[in-house]
């Protein structure tokens, strides 16, 4: 995920640099490996997220028993698929 911070910034500029340029960047994320990409990358943001909120309750001792553990944890990883397929028809239903 952070790897692709440079990448965000570059297509960012380039679609604020111009009509020509929004254009541009505006095909380049319309393509399907782009979209796969950035599905990974959505299913990847929604996992940290998730587990960060779940880590931050552990930091706070609550959890720490091993089934309450186990149980946060296999509601992280069922979350975070169940997000990413909530954001992508909220996506379809508002024109994406």
């Amino acid at each position: 995920m952070v790897l692709t911070i440079p990448i965000i910034a570059i297509l960012f500029h380039q679609a604020l640099s111009s009509p020509e340029g929004f254009a541009a960047t505006a095909a380049f994320l319309s393509t399907w490996p782009v979209r796969l990409v950035v599905i990974g990358l959505l299913w990847a943001l929604f996992h940290h997220l998730l587990a960060g909120i779940r880590h931050l309750f552990l930091d706070y001792g609550v959890g720490l028993d091993r089934p309450v553990a186990r149980q946060t944890a296999r509601i992280t990883l069922y979350a975070a698929p169940v997000l990413l397929v909530l954001s992508i028809i909220l996506t379809l239903l508002m024109g994406g």
